[in-house]
């Protein structure tokens, strides 16, 4: 809508027109008060209004339309600070009682790209096992359902400090995630459907990495990317497939 030239009325100096228009504000020449300087559009839900009335009705939605817009930004910020404030008091809670980290910076090949690993909060499997309300069966690598999470432990040989699967970060950090079943094909059931299916079932995946049942590194909450059906080997050393989930940690 061209501004320049539209005759204006100003709830208290009468009419006047506007003779300039940068983007944000408007000149107007009021007759009673001169040449005056408004913000544009919010003036016209305040002090002016538009002669014409179809230019009127145009401003009046233009501000409706921005008020909507900042409402929906607000919500958006509040939303984002929410989930920060959510995550911080996981972290907190996870880290309670947390062990002193072990030196990991050697033993580990350099494929497994340990410098992403985050070192605290240390939890033991009993403090696993309270928080999430599941069962750590065994040897402690799993992938754990509940009603709002899926909570998946990847192993680590603490003499070889190296992943029992064939568990490892990448070059960007991302979490590549092998699927559960030690001989044969794996199939796409129980915890690998679990898996693909996470964010459709509105569940997130909280990854640790255990090195001993005192020791189960919390990575955080994590999202699936992608998955792949890759050529690898069972726990017997035979070839198999073998599925591949790239988890990307969500936030910080």
């Amino acid at each position: 809508m061209e501004l320049v030239g539209k005759t204006v009325i100003h709830k208290i100096f009468g009419a006047g027109k506007i003779t300039s228009f940068d983007g944000k504000h408007i000149g107007v020449l009021l007759e009673k008060a001169g040449a005056k300087t408004f913000q544009y559009p919010t003036a016209f839900d305040k002090f002016l209004r538009f002669e014409d009335s179809s230019a009127q009705e145009q401003v009046i939605n233009l501000i409706a339309e921005e008020a909507a817009a900042k409402k929906a930004a607000d919500e958006a910020k509040k939303k984002e600070r929410e989930e920060d404030e959510a995550r911080m008091r996981v972290a907190q809670a996870l880290g309670k009682g947390s062990r002193k980290p072990r030196d990991l910076e050697h033993g580990f090949g350099a494929d497994y790209h340990v410098e992403y690993l985050r070192r605290h909060p240390i939890l033991t499997y009993t403090q696993v096992e309270d928080r999430f309300g599941i069962r750590i069966s065994g040897f402690g690598r799993g992938i754990n359902p509940t009603a709002t999470t899926i909570v998946l432990i990847s192993s680590v040989d603490a003499n070889k400090l190296s992943f029992v699967y064939h568990d490892h970060w990448d070059t960007n950090g991302d979490y590549i995630y092998s699927g559960e079943g030690k001989n044969g094909n794996q199939t796409m059931t129980g915890g690998n459907l679990a898996i693909r299916d996470a964010e459709g079932s509105g569940r997130q995946l909280d990854l640790f990495v255990k090195l001993s049942p005192q020791e189960y590194y919390y990575q955080g909450i994590f999202k699936m990317i992608d998955y792949a059906y890759e050529n690898d080997k069972d726990q017997d050393g035979h070839a198999r497939k073998e599925y591949k989930f790239r988890l990307r940690k969500v936030g910080g």
